[in-house]
């Protein structure tokens, strides 16, 4: 590759306005930005993804009882989701990577203040008929807030940011980052039980924390909120066209923008298809191991099933965005949507033999590809105007339908003795969802006004009033 070379810091850059080029994989700094946001994405939620291994320690330890203790993993799950509109609005202010830094630092606090956790007085209160100490308290403050707040800024700016470093091939790249949401708990789970078993729950907070901060640190100190920072163009540019974004966009045209962007159907059905689907998913992710041990299987067998359909999504997530693409984005999301809702319903005939195999691999296609057509989307119908807010509301409704999905099936278990109408909302939901995306708008043309336009006429009237 020839042209003029640029060196920031510990990192040599090549000057590509000049160069371009048609095929759909080739070297640009891009491919950095995606492995940074893939590692990113699997070390900053490993600590969210092994919750389960922490349980049995910590019950141990202060006699909580575990659904005291899943309470954590709840209110994180509401944090991040409440919070999320929030991270994305800082991510398209601030840039991506001033905003890593700041979840880094409350990632590290709220390890080390959990690591912390004791129980300095005896005082316990009731509430509701929870039965709540300080210890307890300061668990759910440091687990469930403030890694809740750290897990939505490692969530939200970092799709958007990858967005802008892609002009073209998206789908590429955004089905590289989606793998990393399935190989995550692959990585995670056990390598977190391990470090627990050899020492100790308290140690492994705080070698999870500080190792795992370092690793963040060192990944964002390379990474770049936009080509522009280091002289080059999008991934897949040609002659003609003009950078996606130079600069951290006008705070009023960002105001603006977000306007346009909440007068759109799009804007808000989007993200109830995101909840939809979520609580379609969490219902299985969280009950599928319990559901089979009713049936017969032992907690090892239902963990493989469990493991089965997380290996079998990793195919799909890589695939779907560049369907999507290829195929036509709601077209892909809708069949995706009933294969998550329709597989579910295996289940109720659980005499058939290796029923629990047939339906995690049926299960696992149509739950890999649930998520992946949601970047394309708001591309087609936002162009290139900055997404974090977007995508911050549409992970407020993911997390709300995780939250819901993830809780439902205990209650009515403990009503019905049965997990069948948790199966029957599962279906509801994501089928609910193939529908609404049906009921989309056409992805032939934006939904809002073009945003390099108005910010190159925004950017030329104040040079002129100055």
């Amino acid at each position: 590759m020839h042209g003029k070379k640029l060196h920031y810091g510990p990192v040599l850059y090549i000057n590509m306005n000049n160069q371009y080029s048609d095929k759909t994989f080739y070297w640009h700094y891009a491919w950095v930005i995606v492995f940074i946001i893939f590692g990113m994405q699997i070390v900053g939620s490993s600590i969210r993804m092994a919750f389960g291994v922490f349980v049995d320690p910590l019950e141990q330890r202060f006699a909580w009882s575990q659904s005291n203790i899943g309470i954590a993993y709840a209110v994180g799950m509401i944090v991040t989701a409440i919070s999320s509109p929030w991270a994305g609005n800082l991510g398209d202010r601030l840039g991506a990577k001033k905003t890593m830094y700041f979840g880094i630092v409350l990632f590290l606090v709220g390890m080390i203040m959990t690591a912390l956790i004791r129980e300095w007085f005896s005082w316990q209160f009731n509430f509701f008929n929870i039965q709540i100490s300080l210890g307890l308290l300061h668990f759910w403050i440091s687990y469930g807030v403030i890694l809740g707040v750290a897990q939505s800024i490692f969530l939200v700016p970092l799709i958007p940011a990858a967005m802008i470093w892609f002009r073209r091939h998206l789908g590429l790249a955004m089905g590289l980052i989606m793998t990393s949401w399935g190989v995550g708990p692959a990585i995670a789970t056990p390598l977190v039980a391990i470090l627990v078993d050899s020492m100790g729950w308290r140690n492994a907070f705080l070698s999870i924390g500080f190792g795992s901060s370092l690793l963040m640190m060192i990944m964002v100190f390379y990474f770049r909120d936009r080509p522009s920072d280091i002289g080059v163009l999008e991934y897949g540019s040609r002659p003609g066209d003009e950078p996606i974004s130079t600069s951290l966009p006008p705070i009023v045209l960002l105001n603006e923008f977000h306007r346009h962007m909440k007068k759109t159907a799009a804007y808000w059905n989007m993200s109830s298809i995101h909840f939809l689907g979520c609580v379609g998913h969490a219902v299985i992710l969280i009950w599928i191991i319990p559901f089979a041990t009713t049936k017969g299987l032992t907690v090892l067998e239902a963990s493989l099933i469990s493991s089965l359909m997380a290996m079998i999504s990793v195919s799909t997530r890589l695939a779907t965005p560049m369907l999507c693409e290829r195929f036509g984005v709601r077209s892909v999301m809708t069949i995706f949507y009933v294969l998550q809702g329709l597989p579910v319903l295996i289940l109720f005939f659980t005499s058939i033999p290796f029923v629990f195999i047939l339906f995690a691999i049926t299960f696992g296609i149509g739950y890999g590809g649930e998520t992946g057509g949601f970047p394309i989307l708001n591309r087609k119908y936002f162009g290139h105007a900055p997404m974090g807010r977007a995508h911050g509301f549409q992970m407020l409704g993911a997390g709300i339908g995780m939250a819901l999905g993830g809780w439902v099936g205990g209650p009515i278990y403990d009503i019905s003795g049965s997990y069948n109408w948790a199966l029957a909302i599962s279906v509801v939901a994501s089928l609910g969802g193939a529908i609404s995306i049906v009921l989309l708008e056409s992805t032939s043309k934006l939904l809002i006004p073009d945003w390099k336009k108005a910010e190159k006429s925004f950017l030329e009237t104040k040079t002129e009033a100055n």
